[in-house]
């Protein structure tokens, strides 16, 4: 089969809308995440510092980690028919992100405008709570980004697989 007809065929498969939300929005989110994880915080009147440290150190490397499983998540869901990307794949991206939304959420900055999102709108008291949970999260977040970009790309393989004819899985020797 020439590359060309490989390319306009697509395989059928089950999906349903969360498998297609997740790779319709793989690649919008990948934007989006990193820029709330970085500087969310400063719709809330919280920033200093750390928002500064985490626009170029976090931000940069989880966008690129997201575009990249993003990039090869909608490409590879493109071959498909409906439209949709795996359910492990979708999984795991949605879950970075909700981590890295919580991330965002939680994570204090210091100085005057110091606090978090979380302290903001749950009081004082919520500090503690915030500045707990936000390395967790954070953890969590570029974990499952690495995930999602081993996983979007295993799912790339396995579907260039199936276009030209062969098993989905290579045998092993």
């Amino acid at each position: 089969m020439s590359s060309t007809a490989a390319r306009s065929r697509r395989i059928d498969r089950p999906a349903n809308a969360f498998r297609t939300l997740a790779a319709a929005l793989s690649i919008p989110m990948a934007l989006l995440v990193p820029l709330w994880a970085a500087g969310g915080r400063v719709l809330f009147g919280v920033g200093g510092q750390l928002t500064t440290l985490l626009a170029f150190t976090l931000g940069p490397v989880l966008f690129l980690l997201l575009l990249l499983a993003g990039v090869r998540t909608t490409a590879t869901a493109a071959h498909y028919r409906p439209f949709a990307a795996s359910a492990g794949t979708s999984a795991v991206l949605a879950c970075a992100w909700l981590a890295a939304l919580g991330f965002g959420f939680t994570v204090p900055d210091f100085g005057d405008r110091g606090g978090s999102v979380m302290s903001r709108l749950l009081g004082e008291p919520a500090l503690g709570v915030s500045t707990a949970l936000c390395n967790p999260l954070g953890i969590i977040s570029v974990g499952l980004a690495i995930a999602s970009v081993a996983m979007a790309y295993r799912d790339a393989r396995r579907t260039a697989r199936l276009l030209q004819g062969l098993p989905e899985h290579a045998p092993e020797d």
